[in-house]
């Protein structure tokens, strides 16, 4: 196979995209090509890069962005790793090194270039998608592997109360993957946006709009004890610094186990804690994981194919990738009324 460049989806600078051609890096015997068929524009990070929000020694202009790619195995090089065929349909994902343009994970190019050079990390890696899961599921699998990864830092203690902050893409996907992993746990979704509520209804056990009375009505559910985990799945840097009014009291001895929050969320802003003397008194463990590990996806394509991870009221939409700046602009005013854009190639 001889390929040297690709049609991909370019920020040239904050707030526009284009759809044009861009150069690949060299074809290695230890590289597969794969052609894209489906991508998306994510609500977390690709809105922060095209906005402009992203750090600039992690991204700079023009870029490719995306992460959440599908398609198909075009050419398999001879010394290439795996157990890929031609005409295979994979997660594709990550492509961190264009030839002209910076790779902010490079997922929408129509052509991606795979090998140790272009995806070294320990995810990067191809995976092939079951028959029976749609390309549009595959696509959506990727960001359920995110919040997977931080739920497994969880010691699940049976039934206990699990509360879930936000109810978009990750905070949806965390609810379902809870109740996979603790099938005995009560877990609980809250968020601003009562259309967002409605949905995560057809996911959680309880939902309370988050107007002011979520405390009380957690502390009321859970009989005065508020919850045992949480899992903060907004991206809003304002939130973080409150969320000990759901946790429960406890490590005031060595077997009175305290509550644990997980931060999840992509905080494009800093972090300030309420007053200490709130957070002092919980006692609680407060971890944090970035993007996804090893094993993930095949997790995730494995639960859409036995019908255990469903994304059918996710709010999601399917636009032509010619038409990426318009999409870019519809999902900046749409906000999370639309979790995600995908894009058809």
């Amino acid at each position: 196979m001889n390929i040297s460049e690709s049609e991909a989806v370019v920020i040239e600078r904050p707030f526009e995209a284009g759809y044009r051609k861009v150069k690949l890096t060299e074809l290695t015997e230890e590289s597969i090509v794969c052609r894209t068929t489906m991508s998306a524009i994510s609500s977390g990070t690709d809105m922060k890069t095209w906005r402009g929000q992203q750090h600039p020694e992690q991204c700079w202009y023009p870029l490719v962005p995306g992460y959440e790619n599908v398609g198909v195995v075009e050419h398999i090089g001879a010394k290439a790793r795996g157990d890929l065929k031609v005409g295979d349909r994979v997660m594709i994902n990550e492509c961190r090194e264009f030839g002209d343009v910076c790779a902010a994970w490079g997922g929408n190019s129509k052509y991606v270039i795979k090998n140790p050079q272009t995806a070294p990390a320990p995810f990067d890696y191809l995976v092939k998608i079951p028959d029976s899961v749609s390309d549009r599921d595959a696509v959506l699998a990727y960001l359920a592997c995110v919040p997977l990864k931080g739920i497994k830092r969880f010691a699940f203690n049976g039934k206990e109360d699990i509360l879930v902050v936000g109810a978009g893409m990750i905070g949806l996907s965390a609810v379902q993957i809870l109740k996979i992993l603790n099938p005995e746990a009560r877990v609980i979704c809250i968020d601003k946006s009562a259309a967002r509520c409605k949905i995560a209804e057809n996911y959680a056990d309880l939902v309370f709009l988050a107007d002011g009375s979520e405390v009380a009505a957690i502390e009321d559910a859970t009989g005065g004890k508020k919850v045992d985990k949480l899992i903060e799945c907004t991206g809003c840097s304002s939130v973080v610094g409150t969320l000990h009014k759901y946790i429960k009291d406890g490590g005031w001895t060595d077997t009175d186990e305290p509550a644990h929050i997980h931060l999840q969320g992509d905080y494009p802003e800093p972090i300030i804690m309420d007053s200490w003397h709130r957070w002092f008194v919980k006692n609680c463990q407060v971890t944090m994981s970035c993007a996804l590990a090893p094993g993930n996806k095949e997790q995730i394509l494995a639960w859409m194919e036995s019908g255990k991870f469903n994304t059918e009221f996710l709010p999601v939409e399917v636009w032509p990738v010619e038409k990426c700046q318009e999409a870019f602009e519809y999902k900046n005013k749409s906000g999370e009324s639309v979790f995600k854009v995908l894009l058809e190639w």
